[in-house]
């Protein structure tokens, strides 16, 4: 079976900051090892970091979240490490960001991320517009729903800790 796949959009507001002070921390890698405990991942590894000659900027990391799987999923991926690369191409001068994630479900599960950053007076909003697409039978809908529901709820919790990092000037 072939899902026509899930939209989801998560949309957060970052106060009290600029688009220059928000890219430099959204960004950057003490940002991201800091949150790494607070969105619960067992691993986050930088695989590649590459400043390209039109100023955009591509971020290969490895992601492992901590993370209980139904229990069919569960057993479909049995013996496997839950995990995925996740690819950015950053284009600070556009504000946005276009995202692939491999994971190691290969083709069986597809997921591509557009965000866009826009200033505003009362701080920087984040659009993500996310496409989610499973091709697992049987599992299609509990898939998508399972990483749609994972990716909300983990985004939220990005949202307070940037806040948090940004307010308590934890990048100066």
């Amino acid at each position: 079976m072939v899902s026509h796949g899930m939209e989801l959009t998560i949309e957060m507001l970052t106060r009290r900051v600029g688009y220059a002070r928000f890219r430099h921390v959204y960004y950057s890698e003490p940002f991201h090892q800091a949150l790494a405990p607070a969105i619960q991942l067992r691993e986050r590894s930088v695989r590649e970091r590459v400043l390209q000659p039109d100023g955009k900027e591509r971020i290969s990391v490895y992601i492992a979240p901590k993370v209980e799987l139904p229990t069919p999923i569960a057993k479909l991926v049995e013996g496997y490490a839950v995990g995925y690369e996740e690819t950015t191409l950053f284009d600070p001068e556009a504000r946005r960001a276009d995202v692939s994630i491999q994971t190691p479900a290969g083709n069986l599960l597809q997921i591509a991320a557009q965000t866009r950053f826009t200033e505003h007076p009362e701080g920087v909003r984040t659009r993500i517009d996310l496409s989610i697409r499973a091709k697992i039978l049987g599992l299609v809908g509990m898939a998508e729903r399972f990483v749609a529901n994972e990716t909300r709820k983990r985004y939220l919790a990005v949202e307070q800790f940037l806040q948090q990092y940004i307010d308590a000037a934890r990048d100066q």
